[in-house]
């Protein structure tokens, strides 16, 4: 049994130091992004996509930071504020009028994570359990008020590849957000639509995931291209008190809502 073990460790070790050193990547997507707060507004629009990761494998170990920067353009439809009249929501899913206008965000997502190689003893497979901590921050561009909101996770993934020939390799990944905290932001004091800045907590949600694709490996370059579905899922905040411009006190919630990405990206690893 110790022969056997010596022999799987030491055959671990020849082909991980294949896989030593120092990697990085860069690349670019397009695609749809669609947020929605039900029952309140919803917006539709296309992204385009900035990745980029660094890292440093050795062995059966791996740790890397990784980011995506998205810029969106599209549309917008349902509550709207009036600033002639005060404040005012139309939501048509109510039965109301229904306000549309131009739309636009950046998000940011970071993450900074450690993974082992569960399948270092196959030659031809890798696939990394992995986790660590997650920023995303998203801001609203188009609107009269500042306004953003922030989510703190722990990813948990499974990311892995096939290598079919020496020059291609099957990639794909499967990772679920596990949500720490959400914080949003809405300063609208500076703008008179309301005489107090609005903060709110959002904790409970989740989040997940996927990517599939290819690597190929050619004399002088390294590309790749992967599919990718990203999701939030955010419950609602507590209430906040707010106070209109016309004197009008209230309480308000950052309601429930909901981010899905999906887009199609190719890059480079060096």
């Amino acid at each position: 049994m110790k022969k056997i073990l010596l022999v799987f460790a030491l055959f671990t070790i020849v082909f991980a130091e294949s896989q030593n050193g120092f990697f990085s990547g860069f690349g670019v997507g397009v695609g749809y992004m669609r947020y929605q707060e039900p029952g309140v507004m919803k917006t539709n629009q296309a992204l385009l996509d900035f990745n980029g990761e660094v890292g440093y494998r050795y062995d059966f170990l791996k740790t890397k930071a990784e980011a995506d920067y998205l810029s969106t353009f599209g549309f917008y439809s349902g509550g709207i504020l009036d600033l002639s009249g005060g404040l005012e929501t139309h939501v048509k899913d109510n039965g109301l009028e229904v306000g549309n206008t131009f739309a636009s965000d950046r998000i940011f997502d970071g993450r900074l994570q450690l993974g082992i190689d569960i399948l270092a003893f196959h030659s031809n497979m890798d696939l990394f359990l992995q986790s660590g901590i997650g920023y995303w921050l998203l801001e609203d561009i188009f609107t009269a008020y500042k306004r953003t909101q922030t989510y703190l996770y722990v990813p948990i993934e499974l990311e892995g590849e096939i290598r079919s020939s020496p020059s291609l390799a099957w990639t794909y990944l499967v990772s679920y957000k596990h949500f720490v905290q959400g914080r949003n932001r809405t300063l609208t004091k500076a703008s008179a639509i309301l005489d107090t800045d609005m903060f709110f907590k959002q904790d409970k949600g989740f989040g997940f995931k996927a990517s599939f694709g290819w690597k190929e490996q050619g004399n002088n370059i390294n590309t790749f291209t992967r599919f990718v579905v990203d999701y939030w899922n955010i419950d609602s905040s507590p209430e906040v008190p707010v106070i209109s411009t016309l004197g009008v006190r209230g309480v308000t919630t950052e309601p429930k809502n909901y981010t899905l990405s999906i887009y199609i990206q190719h890059g480079w690893r060096f």
